[in-house]
């Protein structure tokens, strides 16, 4: 039996996991998709680096788990921003992120293709009950879980805990990356007021697209109908005056834009949900304490440390 179970493998997940494994603490990584990362992803397509996620990261301060990683040279800057923000991007995607993680994970079992459905205390061990039947026991729990999730494995275990849980809600966003040779589109890009632009970015560094070539990637909010994968680069292209790109690629993930982070009230309720957590309980996620990578990597670690003490006690 492991000393912690971790609820989800995205990155804040995987950064618990990598926090235990250098203080030599067991634990059990349990993941309902088939592969690790989360919202995260990355893929090489006609010569262009092209993300499931953000490619552009803002960087408000150092980051040493980068040399910890091996990572220092898997970065470039983009720019700066007016604050002093560096803006960067990983060379071959932020999944180089994902898989240097994964790939220190020795100790601990990894369970992919797992569902939680409740979660629960008996005596001084929790219980993570999984769909298939399954009961697991360890004397620390790392939910890193979205929202959504958390909220049903919380509700017979923590109830004042799932009905603040219930209450976050999520961005409808699909992410479009489009890959075009310089001239093609225009830079920088200037969307009709009404076409359902969450965002817009580009690049043309020669270490994520084929030289002359720029990549694009947009955050839109389409009506439904109108987000199916076949009809969504035609409806884009439409709007925008564009020809037929050489690349094109549409990623949907539901947790990835969560709308409450953003309410003045969020710092109070999550305040208010971290009172409630049981001692030796920690809830980690973009969700809930920043969605940059920074944050989540943070949260990861101090999670990490919060279970660590609490089996030292």
């Amino acid at each position: 039996m492991a000393d912690v179970i971790i609820v989800g493998g995205g990155l804040s997940g995987l950064a618990a996991a990598y926090a235990l494994e250098q203080q030599h603490v067991s634990y059990t990584l349990i993941e309902v998709k088939g592969r690790l990362g989360g919202s995260i992803s990355s893929q090489r397509r006609a010569g262009f680096v092209i993300d499931g996620g953000p490619f552009i990261l803002y960087q408000s301060e150092a980051w040493p788990w980068l040399s910890d990683l091996g990572l220092e040279d898997a970065i470039y800057e983009i720019g700066r921003l007016p604050d002093g923000n560096r803006l960067i991007a990983f060379k071959d995607g932020t999944q180089s992120l994902v898989d240097a993680l994964v790939q220190r994970l020795h100790s601990g079992q990894v369970m992919p293709r797992m569902s939680v459905s409740t979660l629960g205390l008996v005596e001084d061990q929790f219980t993570v009950c999984l769909e298939n039947g399954m009961v697991i026991q360890a004397a620390a729990l790392i939910i890193a879980a979205p929202a959504r999730y958390a909220e049903r494995m919380f509700y017979t275990f923590e109830p004042a805990i799932s009905e603040k849980l219930l209450r976050f809600r999520y961005d409808t966003i699909t992410r479009v990356s489009l890959g075009y040779r310089q001239g093609q589109v225009t830079i920088p890009l200037e969307p009709p007021p009404d076409a359902g632009f969450a965002f817009g970015y580009w690049t043309e560094s020669e270490t994520r697209v084929p030289p002359g070539h720029v990549l694009l990637q947009i955050g839109v909010r389409y009506p439904l109908p109108r987000t199916r994968p076949e009809t969504l680069v035609a409806e884009l292209q439409k709007d925008m005056g564009w020809p037929d790109p050489i690349v094109a690629d549409t990623n949907y993930w539901p947790e990835a834009h969560c709308l409450n982070p953003h309410h003045h009230e969020h710092q109070a309720v999550m305040a208010a949900i971290d009172a409630l957590l049981p001692a030796g309980v920690a809830l980690i996620g973009s969700d809930y304490h920043g969605d940059r990578v920074e944050a989540r990597m943070a949260q990861g670690r101090t999670a990490a440390e919060k279970v660590r003490t609490w089996l030292t006690r």
